[in-house]
């Protein structure tokens, strides 16, 4: 695993530290990863490092296994029905 402060693009240990977010313009909410995924949809916050030295930004997710879906998840339309596989899908 890459150390975090390090900048992957110049290679400077200059990631700029503290609490920095990504957030919509007109609502201030979270910028989401969101995957979809047999009527299931699961969401993780996505997060910038910035680089102080070359100003690169570079995205990340902090949990990835929780866009993993697990047996337990239930679809978000309760009458979710998969779509049939038709010849374009090949």
């Amino acid at each position: 695993m890459s150390d975090p402060n390090t900048c992957s693009k110049c290679g400077a240990k200059s990631v700029l530290k503290g609490e920095i977010g990504l957030r919509t313009s007109k609502d201030l909410e979270l910028i989401m990863v969101v995957r979809k995924d047999h009527g299931i949809e699961k969401k993780v916050p996505l997060q910038p490092r910035v680089c102080a030295q070359c100003g690169f930004v570079d995205l990340f997710v902090e949990s990835p296994e929780n866009l993993k879906i697990t047996s337990s998840d239930k679809p978000v339309d309760p009458g979710f029905k998969q779509r049939p596989l038709l010849e374009y899908d090949f």
